[in-house]
C-alpha cells in the first residue's frame, strides 16, 4: 500500500462523507478498531491512560477508552468537555460517566502508575511541524518519562506526518501506532520512523492512493497474502524445500533455517550440510550429511526451492555458488553466498526467481563489487542491486527493503531490534524459502519479512533464534484466520 499525504488523507474523508458515510462513523470505526488492537497487544493491562486534545485524534482517544471497557480506564484532557466541536463533541457526549475525565495544562509522574498503558490521542495528523503548545510539551515530556507502554492513534504526537520531522521541543516515542485509512508518510521517514514502534494499518473504509506515496508493505497486504491450505493439498504441494547451509564452524545456521521453513508451512524440508546436523535437526527435516567436495544433487532434482549459504563458512566455494545459481527452481541466497559472490563478481549468473537476503554490511560488499555506487538511500540502493543482479533483494534491518527489478521498493512495516541476534537471519532465509515454494519471489519476500518482523514484536521475553520458528509459525496461524496480530 501507498502511504498518503495528509491532504489526500482529508481529501479520502470528505469522499466517503460523499458517498454516504456518517463522518462520525468514520471516528466510531477508527476508535473501535484501535480499541481492539489495544486490548490485544496489552491484555495484562493494569490502567489505560488516555490522553487527548481537543480535535479528531482526541474523539478517536475518546472512542476508544469507551470501547476498553470494562477494563480500567482514565482520561486526562488538554481540553474541557464544552471545548469539543464536529465529530470529537459527539465522543465526548458517549463517553460514559463512569469513566473519569481530567482536564489538565501539566501532567506529573504521579499521575502514571506501573501497570498503566498510555494511549496518545494529542495531536494526529493536525500537527504540521514547529513548536508544541506548552500544555502538549508537557504532556508529551510526561509520557516519555514515564517508561511506560505508548499506543498512538494515527501516528505519535508531535511528528509531521507528511516528513516525519519532531516538533522542535519533543514528540511522542510509542511502542505501538495504530495508523488509520492509509499510512501516513512521516512514519516512515526522518524521526517519526523511529519513535512509531510497531505499525498496524486499520482500515476505516477510505479509498484511493497517491502515485507518489512509499510503497509499504502492511498487516492488510498480509492478511490477504498469506497462503491458506487447500482442503486437499498433500506434502508435496505445500513445497518441497532443500536446505543447503553450515559448516563445523557454523553447524547451527542450516538447522535453524530448515526449522524454520517447516513452521512457516513447508511440505517437504530436506537439509544437506558437510556439518553433523543429526542432533540439531527436528524429526521431520531429512537430514544427508555431504561429502566434502560434494554436492547436494540426488536432492535438487527433487526441490522446488533452494535455500542456501547460511553458515557456508569453508565448505563452500565459486562452484558451490554455480551450483545453487543453476538450480531450476527458485533460489534463496544469504550470507556466505552472498560474500563468495561478492569476492568473485565475474563469476555471477543473472537468472529469474532469485531472492537475497542481504544485511547492511553484505549488501555494501556487493555493491562494491559490482560497482553499484551508494545512493545513501536503503531503497534506491536495494532498487539498484536488485537491478544489477536480477534478483528479488531483501535488504535487512529498520524497516526492511524489498526490491526487484523495474519495480517500487516495498518498505516491510514490521521488525524490532530484538530479532538483532545471531541466527534470526538464517531463520528468514528459511521462512522466505518456505513461501517461495508456493508464491511468487517478491511476494515470498515481502510476506516473510512481514511475518519475521511481526513475530519479533510479539515476544514476551528476549528471543534466541532457536524460538523464532515457533513466533513465526503462531503469526501465519493468526495471519490465515485474519486475527489481530
Amino acid at each position: 500500500m501507498l502511504t498518503a499525504p495528509v491532504a489526500l488523507i482529508r481529501r479520502m474523508e470528505n469522499q466517503a462523507v460523499i458517498s454516504g458515510i456518517a463522518e462520525y462513523d468514520l471516528m466510531l470505526r477508527a476508535g473501535i478498531r484501535a480499541a481492539d488492537y489495544i486490548r490485544e497487544f496489552f491484555p495484562y493491562a493494569r490502567r489505560f491512560v488516555i490522553l487527548c486534545g481537543g480535535g479528531n485524534n482526541g474523539g478517536d482517544a475518546l472512542v476508544a477508552a469507551r470501547y476498553l471497557l470494562p477494563h480500567k480506564v482514565v482520561i486526562f484532557s488538554t481540553k474541557d468537555k464544552a471545548s469539543f466541536t464536529g465529530c470529537a463533541a459527539n465522543a465526548v457526549r458517549d463517553l460514559p460517566e463512569t469513566i473519569p475525565f481530567f482536564v489538565r495544562s501539566t501532567l506529573s509522574d504521579a499521575d502514571f502508575f506501573p501497570g498503566d498503558v498510555i494511549v496518545d490521542g494529542l495531536l494526529g495528523i493536525g500537527f504540521s511541524g514547529g513548536v508544541l503548545k506548552a500544555n502538549v510539551q508537557n504532556f508529551i515530556s510526561a509520557v516519555n518519562r514515564s517508561n511506560l507502554p505508548v499506543v498512538a492513534l494515527d501516528l505519535p504526537s508531535g511528528i509531521d506526518a507528511d516528513s516525519g520531522n519532531a516538533a522542535d521541543n519533543g514528540a511522542v516515542k510509542a511502542d505501538v501506532t495504530l495508523t488509520f485509512g492509509r499510512p501516513k508518510s512521516g512514519l516512515f521517514q526522518s524521526d517519526g520512523s523511529l519513535l512509531r514502534g510497531a505499525v498496524r494499518l486499520l482500515d476505516i473504509g477510505l479509498s484511493g492512493d497517491s502515485p507518489d506515496g512509499i510503497a509499504v508493505y502492511t498487516n492488510i497486504e498480509a492478511v490477504a497474502a498469506v497462503p491458506r491450505f487447500a482442503v486437499d493439498c498433500h506434502k508435496n504441494s505445500r513445497g518441497r524445500i532443500l536446505i543447503w547451509g553450515s559448516s563445523p564452524e557454523y553447524p547451527g545456521a542450516a538447522a535453524l533455517s530448515a526449522v524454520a521453513a517447516l513452521k512457516a508451512g513447508a511440505g517437504i524440508v530436506r537439509c544437506v550440510s558437510e556439518a553433523d546436523l543429526s542432533n540439531r535437526l527436528c524429526n521431520a527435516v531429512i537430514f544427508e550429511k555431504l561429502i566434502p567436495g560434494n554436492y547436494p544433487d540426488k536432492f535438487m532434482k527433487s526441490s522446488d526451492v533452494l535455500v542456501c549459504g547460511c553458515g557456508w563458512g569453508s565448505c563452500a566455494n565459486v562452484e558451490s555458488l554455480h551450483r545453487a545459481l543453476e538450480f531450476p527452481g527458485k533460489v534463496v541466497l544469504d550470507a556466505d553466498a552472498l560474500n563468495i559472490a561478492a569476492g568473485e563478481p565475474s563469476s555471477w549468473i543473472c537468472r529469474e526467481n532469485l531472492i537475497i537476503t542481504p544485511h547492511p554490511g553484505e549488501a555494501a560488499r556487493l555493491m562494491q563489487a559490482f560497482g553499484i555506487p551508494s545512493s545513501g538511500n536503503r531503497q534506491s540502493d536495494a532498487l539498484n542491486l536488485a537491478e544489477r543482479l536480477n534478483a528479488t533483494v531483501v535488504l535487512k534491518g529498520h524497516d526492511s527493503v524489498v526490491a526487484f527489478p523495474g519495480g517500487k521498493p516495498l518498505l516491510v512495516a514490521a521488525g524490532s531490534p530484538m530479532l538483532a541476534t545471531a541466527g534470526s537471519g538464517d531463520v528468514l532465509a528459511g521462512v522466505i524459502g518456505a513461501l517461495a515454494g508456493k508464491m511468487e519471489a517478491v511476494e515470498a519476500a515481502a510476506l516473510g519479512a512481514y511475518i519475521h518482523g511481526v513475530a519479533g514484536e510479539n515476544l514476551r521475553s528476549i528471543p534466541i533464534a532457536d524460538e523464532l520458528p515457533q513466533l513465526i509459525s503462531e503469526v501465519i496461524i493468526k495471519l490465515q484466520r485474519n486475527q489481530l496480530i
